[in-house]
């Protein structure tokens, strides 16, 4: 018995075996996953550094990891498409600072003109010229104000006496457009300068050539308070009490192209102000754009970068060129040689322009063999449509050897290694989600001795629900600590991207993320497989405070429902509610809380609840009702859930089905009694009556002389025949009441029966000089019946009028169709009785009931029972009508349908 034992249980210490490796295997799985997906996101991801902000690229769909499919990726264009906004964009800034494709420091601004390169020149302006050099290091060294005490004509010496205007041909095409700019064009062709005096006032538009006309009122003549308050700091007066002003003057660092300070060129103060800040504004931008204007030159030298470019574009007469590539390198003239003669062929034979774009937006051409639409490229051409004139072009490529390291080459060398850690993180996460699930499926299984399957729980899963949770979620905080502790201790920041790409590379951030998520595993498992334990033995709510608790006070409730009156179970809950909702408003009214008046609605969707549950248990007794109204006496109204008034309705409801069940069996029980006894006694009846029958026979074949005994002989026959027919006449009665019937239905033409009918009594009814007169009325009277049980109602009613009807008298037959829905056919025979119906005419259907009370005739008082029962189950209907001596039977059927419907 021993041995028994022991083998039985290696097969269980086996399968317990292999689900510890599985789970060990699945925290594995997990631990290898989520190393995989840090090192795809953070080790592999490509992390573009540019010139606003660093951009980190992790979409990288359509790469099968061959080598040449880098240049096909959504990366490869990703880092292209901003490849190429900087190179336009380092375009806009190498035109303010260069000249022949070189920083020129002695380039000549119009400060006014640059800071309305963006919006075009207005009609007129004031301005002065400065070096590129000089304004570059006044925005370095910083603007300085002085401020001057100054009495009015010293204010007015202090400017110059004319104002140097320049003005915008209205004749140009370039007047009042947005291509007055000159970084697209030479303003110089179309702008002049005029000096303006204090008599003298700008007019736009003017027809004539200089563009002034007389009639000036000079700016600088401070009318009001609020613009001499503009102009000056403070005010005080000299001895001889001329009023002094303070004005703020800006210190001339640096001189004009023309070797003259600001205010030579402006005779109005606010125009100085102006053309101050027109000159701060101007070397401000261009410092910022010079620093650009350094990395963009570093960062996509030929050196430091595999992006190969050239803007070409016309101002006025000067063709400006943009590019990396030195003037007069054979890579620049190959480049040149495509821009001029550009084909289908161009970039596709160059060994190293694989990929570029060439757009022409004069031509309307656009070449490329990148997935970048034109589209794109022209958004961001129209964000500097400042200085870009139309004829504008450009061209871009990549040297696909990377021989620079540049964001082309992070892309190409750690692309390939994505799609490997990508594989791990799949399979891994494959087995991981199958060993999940497998687990899910054998956790708490056992198998007893003898075969059966059980759920099994462990020793946790014992402890209640809630208490579990605690304990879950004191172990997810303890681990949440722990985490953050040891992160501080060693100095690891793991929500920092950067450090997370840089710290991949060491073995113990691999360690470090490989033991954190084992253990994170071993823990959720732990907790994870005891709720689905506690699910599959449903000990889930049953095991938990909450459902003790309910459960005590369900039964508390119901035990004072069901044992308390119809005042205590009606106003007691009614006023308790009435009292919470009114607490609960005005709580929610003073207080202002929504949480409560959250409350107050669950506390009445839950007596909504209730008043439904209770109305569902009535509707259901109604229904119990009305199975049991239908013939089904034998149904039960389950009461396991139902209380109080519902409860005892229900019970009494269930003992009235089963009293009319009882009965039902009662009556049925007497009934198959009698049909039972009819049928015994006639088959005892029916053998001796066949041997009289047979004797009568044999006696009636001698050849008696005796008139008295062939007297005898004749009444012994006709009693004999009597009580056959009496005989069968039971046994049938008693199949009929049995529904021990069957029958077989088919088309029967009444008019066709009815001749059939008459033919058959025709003689008997000339024995008492009955004379038939039939009537159809209808062409077709053809009904579903069977053929033989119809055959019977006839034979019964014939039969009956011969015994009863008054001789010499007219028997009437009728055959007509009933409208209606469903349409049927009407039999109506009527005769008049011999004798006085004495009866009603319910009665003349009851079984041994006949009209002739004397019964002088040799009627059984069966016929027309039976031929009302064969009537009704061949779907028809029995009347009779009784009206003095006037004998009406009616018969209707539904009529037959054609065939063909």
């Amino acid at each position: 018995m021993g041995k028994k034992e022991e083998k039985d249980r290696r097969p269980r210490r086996q399968k317990n075996g292999i689900r510890t490796i599985c789970r060990i295997l699945q925290h594995v799985l997990l631990a290898v996953m989520v190393l995989a997906l840090v090192v795809t996101v953070a080790y592999t991801t490509v992390r573009i550094e540019g010139f606003r902000g660093n951009g980190s690229y992790t979409s990288y769909t359509h790469y099968s990891g061959k080598e040449k499919d880098f240049e096909e990726s959504e990366l490869f264009n990703t880092i292209f498409g901003y490849a190429m906004a900087d190179v336009i964009r380092f375009g806009v800034v190498s035109s303010q600072l260069e000249t022949e494709e070189a920083f020129d420091g002695s380039k000549v601004v119009d400060v006014t003109a640059y800071n309305y390169r963006d919006i075009g020149l207005p009609e007129q302006y004031v301005t002065a010229d400065y070096y590129l050099e000089d304004l570059l290091k006044w925005a370095n060294y910083g603007f300085e104000y002085t401020q001057t005490e100054m009495t009015r004509e010293q204010a007015d010496k202090f400017l110059a006496p004319m104002t140097k205007v320049t003005t915008v041909d209205s004749r140009s095409k370039y007047y009042n457009t947005s291509d007055a700019n000159y970084l697209k064009s030479d303003i110089h062709s179309y702008t002049f300068i005029n000096d303006v005096s204090a008599n003298q006032i700008l007019a736009p538009g003017s027809d004539d050539g200089d563009g002034f006309v007389e009639g000036y009122q000079p700016v600088n003549e401070l009318n009001t308070l609020e613009e001499a308050e503009a102009y000056k700091a403070a005010e005080s007066m000299t001895e001889d009490g001329i009023p002094v002003y303070t004005y703020d003057v800006m210190v001339n660092r640096y001189k004009t192209v023309e070797g003259k300070n600001l205010e030579e060129y402006v005779s109005d103060w606010k125009l100085y102000q102006e053309l101050c800040e027109n000159v701060k504004s101007a070397a401000q931008n261009l410092a910022y754009n010079y620093n650009e204007y350094v990395d963009y030159l570093d960062y996509y030298s030929v050196e430091n970068s595999n992006v190969r470019y050239l803007i070409a574009k016309t101002v006025g007469n000067d063709v400006q060129y943009y590019s990396n590539m030195e003037e007069g390198s054979s890579y620049r003239e190959t480049i040149m040689e495509k821009m001029a003669e550009f084909s289908e062929s161009a970039g596709e034979s160059g060994e190293m322009y694989e990929k570029y774009i060439y757009y022409s937006p004069s031509e309307m051409i656009y070449k490329t063999n990148t997935s970048i639409a034109e589209s794109t490229v022209r958004k961001i051409l129209q964000e500097y449509d400042y200085a870009y004139p139309e004829n504008v072009k450009i061209w871009m490529s990549v040297d696909t050897r990377y021989q620079a390291r540049d964001a082309f080459t992070q892309g190409a060398e750690y692309l390939p290694y994505l799609w490997q850690w990508m594989a791990v993180f799949l399979i891994a996460g494959i087995l991981y989600l199958a060993l999940f699930l497998y687990q899910i499926v054998v956790t708490g299984r056992y198998v007893d001795e003898e075969g059966n399957k059980a759920i099994r729980l462990q020793s946790f899963d014992k402890i209640p629900t809630e208490a579990a949770l605690l304990i879950a979620g004191g172990a997810a905080v303890l681990a949440i600590w722990v985490m953050i502790v040891v992160t501080e201790l060693a100095s690891v920041d793991i929500t920092n991207m950067s450090y997370c790409r840089d710290a991949i590379h060491e073995d113990w951030f691999k360690a470090l993320i490989l033991g954190s998520v084992f253990a994170a595993d071993v823990i959720f498992t732990f907790f994870f497989y005891s709720l689905v334990r506690r699910i599959k033995a449903r000990t889930l709510w049953k095991n938990s405070y909450l459902y003790r608790l309910m459960c005590r006070a369900k039964k508390f409730a119901w035990n004072v429902y069901d044992n308390g009156s119809i005042v205590i179970r009606t106003w007691v809950p009614y006023g308790i509610f009435l009292v919470v909702n009114l607490f609960l408003v005005v709580w929610s009214m003073r207080r202002g809380g929504q949480f409560i008046l959250l409350v107050a609605v669950i506390i009445d969707i839950l007596i909504g609840i209730l008043i439904y549950k209770d109305t569902k248990e009535r509707q259901g007794i109604v229904k119990g009702i009305e199975i049991i109204a239908g013939g089904e006496v034998d149904h039960q109204i389950k009461t396991a859930d139902l209380h109080g008034d519902n409860l005892t309705l229900a019970n009494s409801v269930n003992s009235i089905g089963k009293g009319i069940k009882d009965a039902v069996e009662i009556s049925m029980k007497d009934e198959r009694m009698k049909a039972d006894l009819i049928t015994n006694v006639s088959h005892d009846i029916k053998t001796p009556l066949t041997s009289i029958i047979n004797y009568v026979d044999l006696l009636k074949r001698e050849q008696v002389d005796n008139e008295k005994v062939q007297n005898y002989i004749r009444v012994l026959d006709e009693k004999s025949q009597r009580l056959k027919q009496l005989t069968d006449d039971l046994v049938e009665a008693s199949k009929i009441t049995s529904g021990n019937i069957s029958l077989n239905f088919e088309r029967i033409n009444l008019t066709e029966l009815m001749n059939q009918t008459i033919g058959e009594f025709s003689e008997k009814f000339e024995e008492k000089g009955l004379t038939t007169v039939m009537n159809v009325n209808i062409q077709e009277a053809v009904i579903e019946a069977d053929s033989r049980r119809i055959w019977r109602v006839m034979e019964n009613l014939f039969n009956n009028i011969y015994k009863y009807a008054m001789a010499g008298t007219r028997v009437y037959v009728s055959i007509d169709m009933r409208q209606g829905a469903p349409e049927s056919i009407e039999i109506s025979i009527k005769n008049i009785s011999a004798s006085p119906l004495n009866c009603n005419a319910e009665e003349l259907t009851e079984r041994f009931i006949r009209g002739d009370v004397s019964r002088t005739t040799e009627g059984s008082g069966l016929g027309l029972s039976i031929a009302k029962n064969l009537t009704e189950a061949q779907k028809g209907m029995f009347e009779i009508r009784l009206d003095g001596d006037l004998f009406k039977v009616i018969l209707t059927f539904p009529a037959a349908q054609s065939p063909e419907k």
